[in-house]
Order: structure tokens, then sequence, then C-alpha cells
């Protein structure tokens, strides 16, 4: 019995290993397994991932159409390479201008900011001024005369006299009544009565530069010129007396506060000027003035009662009618750029030039509108 127990034991222990050892040997199996359904379909989804791709491409290159996005650029109304050479004061806020290569501008917020209108031409603009809102002439280079009638939205090439050696106008001023005077190359003063439409020579041609023109009263009418050289009439430019001055420098600019008292400046900072309309003009040397720079443009300043002038190289000066008192200045600290014309409102000049900008005449500080 006891060895029958044993065997069974025995026997039973045998069963239970050799079971366990099978169990042993299914777990640990290297075959092949199920696999789960996530894993399958992350399968199917690898294998048609670069058809989709492929798929994709090839709608979007027959069915979608590009569309080019554009930006319009829009140039700045003044740039680097321009040069304002003339300004002129329309009413208020509204300024004229004219340039290089026909530019011709607006400004109706003092000169802040400047709109392009259409000169319909390309020669250099050397001049501009205003009878009005509406009425404006500007010369240039080649003798062009340009006049609107409309604040400058058109404007009209006109007819004037031409010398067959030179034509250059450089200076052009307006009048009541719509005349206006201009000069430049080859002793040229020609005038307009009917607001630019027409004009006509008042004195032969010969050859020195009429560079600027100021009539003081309803008959006298005096010229700047080279060489230090005066030209007066005093019966309306029927008739020319030819002066001549102390000044060895060409002049550039004339100024009239009323008939009497009038002041020239000119090359090298020369300065002269008369407080009995021209009988006798006082000439005042870079020495005494402390003025070397060209000077391009004199106006009178009730603001300050003293005379302004601007020129080169960031240069200004104010003197007072005596021709006693100058003081030379600078602009800025910063701006060393040459300016040729400037116009006075109240106790603000707006110069053009190779920049432009406003100088307040009592704080003598300069406000850059444009580089």
């Amino acid at each position: 019995m006891v060895g029958f127990d044993h065997v069974r034991l025995f026997g039973g222990v045998m069963n239970v290993a050799g079971k366990n050892l099978a169990d042993n040997e299914v777990s640990g199996s290297s075959g092949p397994e199920e696999k789960s359904a996530g894993q399958k379909l992350l399968l199917t989804l690898i294998s048609i991932l670069p058809w989709a791709i492929v798929g994709t491409l090839l709608w979007a290159g027959i069915f979608v159409k590009p569309k080019a996005v554009i930006e319009e650029v829009i140039p700045a109304a003044i740039n680097v390479r321009d040069n304002i050479f003339g300004v002129a004061h329309l009413s208020g806020d509204v300024y004229l201008a004219a340039g290089n290569y026909g530019k011709m501008l607006i400004s109706k917020d003092g000169g802040k900011t400047w709109t392009n209108q259409d000169a319909t031409v390309d020669v250099h603009l050397q001049d501009v001024d205003a009878w009005d809102d509406k009425r404006a002439v500007a010369v240039g280079n080649g003798g062009i005369t340009l006049m609107t009638e409309d604040g400058g939205n058109t404007w009209v090439s006109v007819d004037s006299p031409k010398s067959e050696i030179a034509n250059k106008l450089l200076k052009v001023h307006t009048y009541p009544g719509g005349e206006a005077l201009a000069v430049g190359e080859m002793g040229t003063i020609i005038r307009s009565m009917d607001y630019g439409k027409t004009w006509q020579r008042l004195r032969e041609e010969n050859d020195i530069f009429m560079n600027d023109i100021v009539k003081v009263d309803a008959n006298t009418i005096f010229v700047a010129a080279e060489y230090g050289q005066i030209f007066k009439s005093v019966d309306n430019g029927a008739t020319w007396e030819e002066l001549f001055t102390d000044s060895p420098n060409s002049f550039a600019a004339i100024g009239a506060r009323n008939p009497q008292e009038i002041a020239i400046v000119g090359l090298a900072g020369v300065v002269v000027g008369t407080t009995d309309g021209g009988e006798t003009w006082t000439y005042v040397s870079p020495e005494q003035s402390g003025m070397t720079e060209h000077l391009m443009d004199v106006k009178w300043s009730e603001a300050i009662n003293k005379w302004v002038a601007i020129g080169n190289k960031g240069k200004w000066m104010t003197f007072t009618n005596d021709l006693k008192d100058f003081e030379p200045m600078n602009i800025s600290a910063t701006d060393y750029t040459s300016h040729t014309e400037m116009e006075i409102v109240g106790d603000k000049g707006l110069a053009v030039g190779a920049t432009v900008g406003s100088l307040d005449l009592k704080t003598k500080t300069w406000t850059l509108y444009h580089d």
C-alpha cells in the first residue's frame, strides 16, 4: 500500500511537473504572433500615405490656380536724388515746389508732405511762383515756361523768347494783374502780362547771367547779375541802367522790403544793400559778416525785423537793415545740405534745395521734412 501510494504520489508529482514544463514551452515560443486591429490599421495607413501625398499634389497641380500677390510700391514724392530749386506759397498751408527733371510738387500741410504733379516736361525746373491758389508759373532749362490755372492739376508749356546760344531761366516772380518777370542766361529779362500765357523780351540779349529780379513799385525794377552788377529800370523795363558795385563776386538773389530798402546776396557770402532806392549801395565783405559760403536767397522777415539769407552747406544768416548786425549760423548740427530758395510766412521759412525743411526764425530751429 505504501508503495502504491508512493507511486501514485510520485506519479502525481511527475504529472504536475510535466504539465508545468509544457506550459513553459508554450509561453517562451518565438513563433509568429497574432497582430491587434490597431496595429493592422497603422500599417495600412503607413502603406497608403505616400500615394495619398502624390495624389494630393497631383490634384493641386491640376485644379488649384495660383494667384500672384503683387504689392504696389508707391515711390516717395521727393527721393534722395532730387533737388528742389524753387518754392512758392499759394495760400494758407499750400505750397508749390519745382525741381530737377520736370519735378513739380504740391503740399497742403505747410511742406510736411508732398504730392507729385505732372509738369509735362522732363527738363530741370529752376523756379516757380504763384498769383493765387489757382494760377502759377514755372521756368527752367531751355527757356521752358509753364503755367497753370487750376492749382497745378494741369500744367501747360507756352512759348517764350529764345536765344540761339543759351536759354536757361533761373528765377520768376509774380505781381498783381497777371504780371510775371523772369530772368536767366544771355541777359534774358522777359515779362508776361496775362498770367504766364505769353511772354515778351524786355532787354536785348548779351553774354551775362541775370540771376534774380524784383519789382519794387509800378515802374522800378532791379536785376541782380554776375560780377557784382545790378541792372535798374525806372520806366517799367523800357530802358535799363547798368550799375557796378564794390562786390568782386556774382550776385545770386535780390529781395525788397519796400521801394527804398533792398538787399542782395551772392557767392562767397557777399552782401550788398541800399536804403535809398538804389542811389547808393553798401558792400559787406565776408570778413565783415562772418559768412563765407554762397548765399542763394534773401527775404525780409517782419516777424524778426531782419533780413534772412540761406545758402550752401546748411548755412543761413540774419542781418539788420542797416547792414551792421550779422549773425551767420548752421540750420542744424547735422544738416549740412545746400538750399536755393525760401518762402517766409509769419515766423517760419520753408526752405528747399538738397533737403526740404522748415526754419523757425525766432527759435532758430530747423525741422527736416524730406532729405
